[in-house]
């Protein structure tokens, strides 16, 4: 069998399993309106950029950072996060359901012009922006962002992919059962998985259950930043 039938093949079986759990959706009573996954599948992962912005200067800039990076997982210190952008300035893991006001660059930023620059090119209302690193072999798992993301028309997260790799790849899932109280992460089948391509700025539905997975040999580090929507990402600047 040579590589294009293989292709093929896998692209039938990957298109079959779509269409079962799309059979079993309205069966599942876990899903909600804001959880369930949008269809076709795609649409939970967009590129919203038509070109490749330039990297050089940012990854120069990360690369100087050193011992800058926090760890945020106690138990496998896979998962690294620096904040450039917060509510008042301070160290934020994560979106706060609030009314996103007063949300400043922290210190850090200093350090990274050419992302400070980026940001100040987008013309719209920025909140929580974060470097995160997830380390060769780390996974995080299934989990759900809708508290915060609930309503799209107000708020969407957004990925640029910095350094990544072909075997890191950003999955959804279907629900099996929920955490237990008090906890946030799903048991949960891998629906559909996908690589974010460096270089691009993806639109991602956090509302619905995600999880990603490194399975490569190199760290990989994204731009994560939530923002007020707008169209008008292709006056970015583009590679050269």
């Amino acid at each position: 069998m040579n590589q294009i039938e293989f292709k093929i093949i896998k692209e039938k079986k990957e298109k079959s399993k779509l269409e079962k759990f799309q059979n079993r959706t309205l069966e599942n009573k876990l899903w909600t309106f804001t959880t369930i996954p949008k269809w076709p599948i795609e649409r939970n992962y967009m590129k919203i950029n038509p070109t490749l912005y330039d990297l050089k200067d940012i990854k120069k800039e990360i690369n100087n950072l050193n011992n800058s990076w926090i760890n945020k997982d106690l138990i496998t210190n896979n998962w690294e996060s620096l904040t450039l952008k917060s509510q008042n300035g301070e160290e934020q893991s994560f979106l706060k359901k609030t009314d996103f006001s007063n949300y400043i660059y922290t210190d850090i930023i200093e350090k990274l012009p050419s992302i400070k620059q980026l940001l100040e090119e987008i013309p719209t209302d920025i909140y929580l922006v974060r470097l995160l690193k997830l380390k060769k072999g780390g996974k995080i798992k299934f989990h759900t962002d809708e508290e915060v993301f609930k309503n799209n028309n107000k708020i969407i997260r957004i990925h640029l992919p910095i350094i990544t790799h072909k075997d890191v790849k950003f999955q959804i899932g279907y629900p099996l059962q929920k955490p237990a109280n008090g906890f946030y992460v799903w048991n949960a089948e891998v629906l559909y998985e996908t690589h974010l391509d460096e270089g691009y700025f993806w639109y991602t539905n956090v509302n619905t259950l995600h999880s990603v997975t490194n399975n490569s040999p190199i760290d990989r580090i994204h731009l994560v930043f939530d923002i007020k929507p707008f169209f008008k990402f292709n006056l970015l600047k583009k590679k050269n």
